[in-house]
């Protein structure tokens, strides 16, 4: 019987210095990648906001870069996708600093001034972002700019970090007293946030021409916490009496 020459096969897990210099050049790879879309994002970000929605192309992001734009391609597929993720970011650091203050709000009438006080803290400084994140759409015009599915999906949880500890904690204070307005607690957080849209708003734009509000930021957001405060006071929300 003819002996085989062949050397028997390696059984068990590869070397573990083998599989270190794997993860390493995988880790490298990566960060290369984020920095790479990091940069193409800060570079839509200027050109948007130099630019309008409307005037701004993936050309003009990769001549912005210094990339070609089958490199952009690589990372976004479209000029759509690459605007929704500029403002997803920006709401999403927006939403996780409104959901951190309000986890550390004593009660409801307290979740209710964070929701404001933490929408201006992080947007006041930036208002470049909030514009990004609110206004350019509706500046660009119905049908400019289309959202799909999957990314509905990715911006709609963000939701429940805005409101969800608000409506929860106005919810476990009590029924509605007689008399009340009768605001349903998630309702009122939202109302709550919108105020602060709307603080954010006219800031924007009076500052713009260079004539400041006549109230300061803390004065806004301290008036809009006692108007929601006597309304969460006289009728706090909850289910069933």
């Amino acid at each position: 019987m003819r002996s085989s020459s062949k050397a028997p096969k390696r059984i068990g897990k590869p070397r573990p210095a083998a599989d270190a210099g794997t993860a390493a050049r995988l880790a490298r790879r990566e960060r290369r990648r984020d920095r790479s879309r990091g940069e193409i994002l800060d570079a839509a970000r200027r050109v948007l906001l130099r630019n309008g929605i409307a005037a701004t192309t993936l050309d003009a992001v990769a001549k912005e870069v210094g990339v070609s734009k089958t490199a952009l391609y690589y990372y976004f597929p479209s000029k759509d996708a690459l605007f929704f993720e500029l403002m997803l970011e920006a709401h999403r650091a927006q939403a996780q600093a409104v959901h951190d203050a309000v986890e550390l709000a004593s009660d409801g009438v307290d979740a209710l001034r964070a929701v404001v006080r933490e929408t201006v803290r992080v947007f006041a400084p930036k208002l470049d972002d909030f514009r990004l994140a609110f206004m350019h759409v509706q500046a660009a015009g119905q049908g400019s700019v289309q959202f799909n599915k999957q990314q509905f999906a990715r911006i709609r949880p963000l939701n429940d970090l805005l409101f969800a500890g608000t409506a929860k904690k106005l919810g476990a204070e009590g029924k509605m007293r007689p008399g009340g307005a009768h605001v349903e607690p998630r309702l009122m957080a939202f109302l709550a946030y919108l105020a602060a849209i709307g603080l954010l708003t006219m800031k924007g734009m009076v500052e713009s021409v260079g004539d400041p509000l006549l109230y300061s930021d803390e004065q806004l957001i301290d008036g809009f916490a006692r108007v929601f405060a006597a309304a969460a006071t006289s009728s706090t929300c909850a289910a069933g009496r």
